[in-house]
C-alpha cells in the first residue's frame, strides 16, 4: 500500500465540519503497521503491529489447543482465563455500560456501543465451547484489554478530543486485531472486534476514567 495522506473527514451533517483527519509516514508493507496519526495539529505516535507474525502465533496456538485433552491442564488454563474475561470483573463495583461511558463523559458512543457489544455479547455466548474460538477470544480480549489500558487511558486522561480518541482505537486495537484473527482463520468482522471493547466495558474490566 503506498503512503496515504490527508484522509477527509466528512461533514457531520450538522453545519460544522469536522477536523481533517490525515495519516502521515504510514505505510502497509508485508502486513507491518506503523507511523503517525495526525488528527488536526495533534500528532499520535502508533505502536507497530506485524499482522503477520501475530496471526502465525495465533495459528499456532489455535492448532495446539484443538489437539489438546478437555481434561488437559493446558486446556482447563486457558477456559479458566477466558471465563475471567467475559464474566463481571469480581473486584470492581459493576455499572451499567451506559453509565460507566456517561461517568467517562462518552455519553455520545452509547447507542453504537451497545449494538456492537450485544452482537459480541452473542457471538462470545455461541461460539465460547468451540475450541478455536476459545483461543480467538481469549487471545483477542487479552490484547484489547492492555492495547486499551496502554494506548487509549492516556489519551483520554490527558483530554484527548473523541476524534482523537476513536481513530486510535480503531488503529491498536480494531483493524490490527482484526486483520490478524482474519489471517488465522476466524471468522469476524471489525464491529465485532469494536463490540469486545465495549462488552469488557460492560464486563468492568475496561474502565474509561
Amino acid at each position: 500500500m503506498t503512503e496515504k495522506d490527508n484522509l477527509p473527514i466528512a461533514d457531520s451533517g450538522k453545519g460544522a465540519a469536522l477536523p481533517t483527519l490525515s495519516i502521515t509516514g504510514n505505510e502497509i508493507k508485508g502486513n507491518d503497521i506503523s507511523g503517525d496519526l495526525n488528527v488536526g495539529s495533534t500528532v499520535l505516535k502508533l505502536p507497530s503491529f506485524d499482522i503477520t507474525l501475530g496471526s502465525n502465533a495465533l495459528r499456532k496456538l489455535i492448532e495446539k489447543h484443538v489437539e489438546l485433552a478437555e481434561n488437559s491442564p493446558e486446556y482447563l488454563y486457558v477456559i479458566e482465563e477466558l471465563q475471567s474475561k467475559i464474566k463481571n470483573c469480581e473486584s470492581r463495583k459493576v455499572v451499567g455500560l451506559k453509565e460507566k461511558l456517561k461517568i467517562a463523559g462518552k455519553d455520545l458512543y452509547f447507542d453504537q456501543a451497545l449494538v456492537s457489544s450485544q452482537k459480541a455479547s452473542k457471538a462470545i455466548t455461541r461460539l465460547q465451547h468451540v475450541k478455536s474460538y476459545q483461543i480467538i477470544f481469549n487471545h483477542t480480549l487479552g490484547l484489547i484489554l492492555t492495547r486499551f489500558h496502554s494506548h487509549i487511558l492516556p489519551l483520554i486522561k490527558t483530554g484527548k478530543d473523541d476524534l482523537i480518541i476513536k481513530s486510535a482505537i480503531n488503529c491498536t486495537i480494531i483493524e490490527p486485531l482484526y486483520q490478524e484473527v482474519s489471517l488465522a482463520g476466524g471468522m469476524v468482522s471489525s464491529d465485532l472486534i469494536e463490540g469486545m471493547l465495549y462488552f469488557l466495558t460492560e464486563k468492568c474490566h475496561v474502565e474509561w476514567v
